[in-house]
């Protein structure tokens, strides 16, 4: 893989808006919080930006505002060539800060997709991958295909698709997940936040939207007192069939 371009925070913006105004608008949020300079990060600055947003975008940052350093540097900005159809991991190495990536072409794995929650990926195509894990955020201007879509950040981030999402199951344990258009899974699992499809959600067998519903999982998933445990899922969904994971 070729090393990855360093980009200031106008040339994204540009490469973004070139490709897509509605995904530029999704990610103006992230930019505007992560780059806000001394004079703006005061608190009456940050609260007089937080009401020029939607309360839900809101609530969000707000949130996420608990869990950042403000003493560290400014995100670092990537353009990365992705060359891989196999399996592709964003992960950041210790010691390094947020990183923001940028993919200017469509992600078309056969293996799994995986961003670790101190990245945030940005891809101006479509993405397709055998199962997609956001810890951190991602951010496409078109759509997703994959077996499973997952993710769990704390509801400090969110998973933004510019089309539709297909997929066998869409779960989140902390995760706003949007789709501009609609989704299509046969199943949903929802604990903590909103798995949204602006123009429909089309769930073909179990939408589990409740912890109290958790007795219609496989127990090998759950946790000693009948939660639902995150790492036995991750674990679960690379070893066996998906329709497995409900009785």
């Amino acid at each position: 893989m070729k090393k990855p371009e360093t980009l200031t925070r106008d040339q994204l913006i540009f490469k973004i808006k070139k490709a897509s105004e509605k995904l530029y608008a999704a990610v103006e949020p992230l930019l505007e919080f992560n780059f806000i300079n001394e004079n703006d990060s005061d608190d009456d600055d940050f609260s007089d930006f937080l009401g020029m947003l939607d309360p839900e975008t809101a609530e969000r940052i707000k949130a996420a505002a608990l869990n950042i350093d403000n003493e560290s540097d400014e995100p670092e900005i990537l353009l990365m060539q992705n060359e891989s159809t196999m399996s592709l991991d964003l992960v950041s190495q210790q010691g390094e800060g947020f990183k923001i990536i940028l993919i200017e072409n469509d992600i078309n794995l056969s293996g799994n997709l995986f961003i670790e929650e101190y990245v945030t990926l940005i891809v101006t195509g479509q993405v397709k991958a055998k199962n997609i894990i956001v810890n951190g955020s991602l951010y496409t201007s078109e759509s997703l295909f994959c077996n499973v879509l997952f993710g769990a950040s704390g509801n400090d981030h969110q998973t933004y698709i510019g089309g539709n999402i297909h997929a066998s199951l869409i779960a989140e344990n902390g995760q706003y997940t949007v789709s501009e258009g609609e989704i299509y899974s046969k199943y949903l699992i929802s604990f903590h936040n909103e798995i949204e499809g602006k123009s429909g959600k089309f769930i073909e067998y179990k939408n589990i939207e409740s912890e109290n519903e958790t007795s219609v999982l496989n127990p090998e998933i759950l946790d000693e007192n009948g939660f639902f445990d995150e790492d036995s899922f991750l674990n679960y969904i690379n070893r066996k069939d998906i329709e497995s994971l409900f009785i």
